[in-house]
C-alpha cells in the first residue's frame, strides 16, 4: 500500500471496520498479488464468525435491505388493498356472502404491510443518521493539479 492510500484508509472513521469494504470505497486503483500459501491448516472461523462478517459487511456499506423491507411493505399492503376491493365487490356486484376469514386475513395483511413499511421508513432514516455519524470523507483527493497560468495569477496578488 502506498502512503497515500494508507493515510485515504485512515481518514474513515468507522469503528467496526469491514476492510475489503473501506478498500473498494477509497477509490484506489488496486491489483491484486497472488501469494502461494505452503501450509493449509483449519480456518479458525467457524460458521457463526462467518454469519456475522457477513451481516456486518452488509450493514456497514448498504442500505437496500432497509429499501427492500419499504418495498416488501408497500407490496404487501397493496395486495391486501386488492384483495380488500375484490371481497368489497364480490358482496356488493355478486352478493356472495364469504365467511369471516378472508376480510380478517386480509385486514391482518394490510396492517402488516403498513407496519413493515413504516418500519422501512424508520429504517431508511436511521440509515441516513448513521451513515452521517460515520463522518466518512466525502471525496478523497489524490493529487492536485495546478497550471502554471493560475499558480503565476495567485502569486502575483498581494
Amino acid at each position: 500500500m502506498s502512503q497515500r492510500y494508507v493515510k485515504a484508509l485512515i481518514e474513515h472513521k468507522d469503528r467496526e471496520i469491514f476492510l475489503a469494504g473501506l478498500w473498494a470505497i477509497t477509490g484506489f486503483s488496486q491489483q491484486p498479488i497472488v501469494v502461494t500459501k505452503h501450509f493449509k491448516g483449519n480456518s479458525s472461523y467457524n460458521i457463526f464468525s462467518k454469519i456475522s462478517i457477513l451481516v456486518n459487511s452488509i450493514t456497514s456499506f448498504s442500505n437496500t435491505p432497509l429499501i427492500f423491507v419499504f418495498y416488501l411493505g408497500i407490496l404487501i399492503s397493496s395486495l391486501a388493498g386488492i384483495a380488500a376491493v375484490i371481497l368489497v365487490i364480490r358482496r356488493v356486484f355478486f352478493n356472495e356472502l364469504l365467511a369471516g376469514w378472508p376480510s380478517l386475513i386480509v385486514s391482518i395483511w394490510f396492517l402488516g404491510g403498513l407496519t413493515i413499511f413504516c418500519l422501512g421508513i424508520i429504517g431508511i432514516y436511521l440509515a441516513k443518521i448513521f451513515s452521517e455519524t460515520k463522518q466518512r470523507p466525502y471525496t478523497i483527493i489524490k493529487d492536485i493539479y495546478e497550471s502554471a497560468i493560475i499558480s503565476d495569477e495567485v502569486n502575483d496578488n498581494p
